[in-house]
């Protein structure tokens, strides 16, 4: 079973869109599937739209208001996710506006088939591709994952902060077991590199990439990240997961504590 995960915040203009293709695309890979829509306090109409949809596809939606950002978006969908989920089942988390390609949906669920537990969704790695964006917004896009590379090094991974991804449901409820309520604890879109980096440092688990051509042609209406105020997040993020962190693992060594 193939559980999707998708935060929307007034998304009524793409939405539509996102069910229907998604319904498409999962009938013609003959993969069962389910769609949990978490609304981030929407003002539109996407709720109406979605519950349009609930007596044709298995799809949910679930509320809270006011908008709360995409971390307490994803902590909402994961709980309910793992609920309803089984181990052997996968979860996969992607943005509410139709620039994740459903065409590689097939290759991350391969990938959680051939032993990994998270697979990434990459507009950074070889064959990946950006397209319909500003060269503002991509200069800035290519500098803050340079950034996070630089700092955050984790063998074959490109892409940080995309919300496409794939998870073993049964690798993301041993994580949530090991972190509990602190399995996400930032609140805007550097939540998805805080979650990578907790995957990357169990060593339990294996992380693989699959190239995707980011395509914002597709999306009705403005990206909804501000881009500055992720770069700080990033930021945030790489103090406290790999500065802060490094200097508490130190400084808990018992070399540090016996007092010699």
């Amino acid at each position: 079973m193939i559980i999707f995960v998708i935060p929307a915040y007034n998304e009524a203009d793409n939405i539509r869109s996102l069910l229907t293709k998604t319904d498409r695309k999962m009938r013609d890979e003959n993969l069962a599937y389910k769609i949990i829509i978490i609304n981030d306090g929407s003002t539109d109409g996407t709720v109406k739209v979605v519950e349009s949809f609930q007596a044709r596809i298995p799809v949910k939606i679930y509320s809270h208001y006011p908008n709360k950002g995409v971390g307490e978006a994803f902590r909402a969908g994961f709980r309910h996710a793992l609920e309803e989920s089984s181990d052997n089942d996968i979860i996969i988390t992607k943005e509410a506006d139709n620039t994740s390609d459903l065409n590689i949906a097939a290759k991350l669920v391969e990938k959680i088939g051939q032993g990994y537990d998270l697979a990434l969704a990459s507009c950074y790695a070889k064959e990946g591709r950006v397209l319909g964006t500003t060269f503002y917004r991509l200069i800035l896009s290519r500098t803050a994952n340079f950034i996070l590379k630089l700092f955050i090094p984790i063998k074959n991974v490109n892409t940080f902060s995309s919300f496409y991804r794939a998870y073993r449901a049964k690798s993301l409820r041993d994580l949530q077991h090991v972190y509990q309520d602190k399995l996400i604890e930032q609140g805007g879109f550097e939540c998805m590199v805080e979650l990578l980096m907790k995957f990357a440092r169990d060593n339990r688990f294996k992380i693989a990439e699959v190239p995707m051509i980011l395509n914002g042609h597709v999306r009705e209406g403005k990206s909804k990240m501000k881009v500055i105020k992720t770069i700080k997040g990033f930021l945030k993020v790489i103090y406290k997961e790999r500065i802060a962190y490094e200097f508490k693992r130190l400084f808990r060594h018992p070399a540090y504590n016996s007092g010699k």
